[in-house]
């Protein structure tokens, strides 16, 4: 399995004919003061399937780690690979979570980090909270 895509955005879903909609992706945020945090916002997370892993399970997680390399939250999720519905093509399973009340004591790089079975993936999704501005 490979990331195809992976953002956060402030609404996402996925449609029943399997369509995948994002609306407001980002990758700041600019509170008016600390500790911050958003009310709800999603990551998604598109792969890209090959023949080898259809009709298998795989784990699939999303760990959120601060610049000094703590984990602050962990997302897991099982998913069976389908094969896709014209034959010698890709598959994709697609992956939208829901975060309510993420909150975050400091300003900052962190990173969203993909792995697949316990191998971390290389991709990534930075997320940068900015210091607080004052007028």
């Amino acid at each position: 399995m490979e990331v195809k895509l992976a953002v956060l955005a402030d609404f996402a879903s996925i449609s029943r004919e399997g369509k995948l909609n994002i609306m407001g992706i980002f990758d700041e945020m600019n509170p008016p003061s600390l500790p911050a945090g958003l009310p709800i916002f999603y990551i998604v997370v598109s792969y890209s399937t090959g023949p080898v892993e259809f009709e298998t399970e795989k784990k699939l997680e999303i760990a959120l780690q601060s610049e000094d390399g703590n984990i602050l939250l962990k997302i897991e999720q099982e998913a069976h690979i389908p094969r896709p519905p014209r034959p010698g093509t890709r598959g994709t399973v697609n992956v939208v979570r829901a975060l309510v009340g993420l909150g975050f004591e400091k300003a900052g790089t962190y990173e969203f980090v993909m792995s697949v079975d316990g191998h971390p993936d290389r991709y990534t999704i930075p997320f940068r909270i900015n210091p607080p501005t004052s007028e």
